[in-house]
């Protein structure tokens, strides 16, 4: 794969140019007899024709496949994401297939100057839509000037498009070539362009398209259209053709992806899609992806019936919605008589139920004990973790605390496994040290009031295993003088009352696993965002101080935002690791969060002919499982 440099513009382009050109020339070219015939026909041009002037060439997991065949996949409701995720990541640069850096893919290169604040895409010359329209810098000004700075469509830019408080300025070099320009350093811009937010950018550029659905460029006739769509306004009619999950319902906006949409979501059972001609990659024979023909995705009620489609054999490739410790037990049984093979899914979060005391609880007694670092490694020491596994994770999992995986880059054996070997009598003499060594009559530890500590912790009901397992946490506690009520409730419920920071405790799996999961998506590290559960009211002052539910938290989590916002205006990999690693130390010292044992691994299945698809993959929204692993390369022998 390629890779994004930094430095002099003229070094970082030929760095990019090597690792991107690959193998493949014009006379080479191939493609399915299906376009072939089209080609003779006159309806196509030829593929030489079709594809720009530098495709980008993808070695496959295994081997060069051969074209045909249907990928069936199921869809759960209206608007799941696993269309996003499978037929739908297509961005200007995206993740590598393991998840350990950002490489391009519309752009064939990206300069970066040393400082983070301006990024040069140079785009690949020749590339067309799936109508066959030129994609050219006027495209991505499109969505710069009429969308991203239109105030009826983007009433505030994102965060990720901003230095502070100014918007990102984008500018036309060429044909080919645009620059996004930062008033500061915006280091981690590359990053969030690889997650979902890069979507939103090329579903709102084919400009020649869209134009229609614009006050701007079609004043005298918006009004019949959005009259037509019974859209309350042009706004709300543009943004249903771009934003999801709208624009898969709308089979005539032009993409950049593999396939195309021919029937579209809603009033419809099943979801299709089409090769698309004009596909902007080849194998390394020449062969222009992707190698199957069709994407069918079953409209299904609920989870239950995802899951028996699968055990039948009638899902060729898919994860999502297959997860859970049940789940993985009869996939499993049945992998022989429905002829499928199982992938794993690593969770990106490393721990399956975390425990956030929250420290900035509004019962100020609560808030007190929460915050002594006694009292919660107290607690940890308490948990027997071992039995967890054994009567929870079905032994298929071990110890572990909310810190980045084994094998990562932000790896800390320490952090991980601090606190995590079962000692009663080491949690009793912590409790004591903590302050909190008079008893009541039942034996349960009396608090700063005077009155016996007693709190519940919320879990959410979709979430039985988490239950399950804090009711044997609740014993674990129990023996060692405290007492813990499991407060089942509603997932949108528990997680209403986390915002408003009405919670004094909550489960949730979390961790930052991976180590691009840890820096967009902090908040079981350091009070980052109202989600931040362990300190929800530090999380809000660090996203804005002037919010009436904010609280300024002490000196150490300060350090820790400050060190976030630097970390956001270092471009590259390596600086933002060896920043991250300063935060995590603090999280490490400071023990926010306790943490019980280490997500199990989730599996799909795949079809025994299916074949380049790895036998790994991380499983998160953040990577867009299965994108990375491209399934443009995916084939049926």
């Amino acid at each position: 794969m390629g890779r994004i440099c930094q430095g002099a513009l003229g070094r970082a382009a030929l760095c990019l140019f090597i690792a991107w050109t690959g193998t493949a020339s014009a006379a080479d070219f191939k493609e399915p007899a299906a376009l072939a015939g089209l080609v003779k026909d006159g309806k196509l041009p030829p593929v030489e024709k079709r594809l720009p002037e530098k495709p980008l060439v993808l070695k496959p997991v295994e081997k060069s496949g051969k074209y045909g065949g249907t990928w069936r996949q199921a869809l759960m409701g209206g608007s799941d994401s696993l269309i996003e995720r499978s037929i739908g990541y297509t961005r200007l640069v995206r993740w590598n297939p393991a998840w350990t850096e950002v490489v391009p893919d519309v752009a064939e290169k990206i300069d970066i100057n040393p400082d983070g604040t301006e990024y040069v895409f140079h785009l690949r010359k020749g590339m067309r839509w799936s109508d066959g329209a030129p994609f050219t810098a006027d495209d991505i000004m499109f969505w710069y000037q009429d969308v991203l700075m239109n105030k009826e469509l983007t009433p505030a830019v994102p965060r990720w498009l901003r230095s502070g408080s100014d918007p990102v300025i984008v500018e036309k070099i060429d044909d080919s070539t645009v620059r996004f320009r930062f008033s500061g350093p915006n280091g981690m811009l590359l990053e969030n362009m690889a997650t979902t937010f890069g979507s939103d950018i090329l579903a709102a550029a084919p400009a020649h398209y869209l134009k229609q659905f614009h006050k701007k460029y079609n004043p005298d006739g918006i009004d019949k259209l959005v009259a037509e769509a019974k859209a309350a306004n042009w706004s709300a009619l543009f943004l249903n053709k771009t934003s999801f999950p709208g624009r898969w319902r709308n089979t005539g906006r032009p993409v950049l992806d593999p396939w195309k949409l021919t029937v579209p979501y809603g009033g419809t059972t099943q979801v299709v899609l089409e090769r698309n001609p004009y596909y902007f990659k080849v194998d390394p024979n020449g062969q222009q992806l992707p190698y199957i023909d069709r994407v069918t995705f079953d409209i299904m009620g609920d989870q239950q019936a995802i899951v028996l489609k699968a055990i039948n054999g009638e899902l060729d490739m898919q994860n999502q919605r297959l997860n859970g410790l049940e789940t993985r037990i009869v996939l499993a049984q049945n992998r022989e008589r429905s002829g499928y093979r199982l992938f794993k899914a690593q969770p990106a979060w490393s721990n399956a139920m975390c425990i956030a005391l929250n420290q900035t609880s509004k019962n100020p007694v609560l808030r007190e004990i929460f915050r002594k670092k006694e009292f919660r490694v107290g607690l940890s020491l308490a948990i027997n973790r071992e039995e967890l596994n054994d009567l929870i994770y079905a032994g298929q999992s071990q110890p572990y605390q909310a810190a980045p995986r084994p094998g990562t880059a932000l790896y800390d054996e320490q952090m991980a496994t601090q606190y995590t070997k079962y000692d009663p009598k080491a949690a009793n003499e912590m409790l004591d040290k903590a302050g909190f060594s008079k008893r009541d009559a039942q034996n349960f530890r009396l608090g700063p009031d005077g009155k016996r500590i007693s709190f519940a912790i919320d879990a959410a009901t979709s979430r039985r295993y988490q239950i399950d397992a804090l009711e044997l946490v609740r014993k674990y506690w129990a023996a060692v003088g405290v007492e813990m009520q499991v407060r089942a409730v509603e997932e949108s419920f528990a997680f209403a009352r986390m915002l408003a920071n009405e919670q004094d405790g909550l489960v949730w799996i979390g961790g930052g696993g991976y180590d691009f999961l840890g820096l967009l998506d902090p908040k079981w590290y350091f009070p980052y965002e109202n989600q931040a559960a362990f300190a929800s009211a530090w999380g809000i002052y660090f996203q804005n101080p002037n919010d009436p539910n904010a609280e300024e938290p002490p000196e150490h989590v300060k350090k820790q935002q400050a060190l976030y916002v630097q970390m956001q205006k270092t471009p590259g990999a390596t600086g933002q690791f060896a920043v991250m690693k300063q935060i995590l130390e603090i999280t490490r010292d400071q023990f926010y969060v306790i943490g019980t044992n280490m997500e199990a691994d989730n599996y799909g299945v795949v079809k025994n002919n299916m074949r380049n698809v790895p036998e790994v993959m991380p499983d998160t929204f953040f990577y867009m499982t299965p994108g990375p692993t491209n399934p443009e390369q995916y084939f049926y022998e």
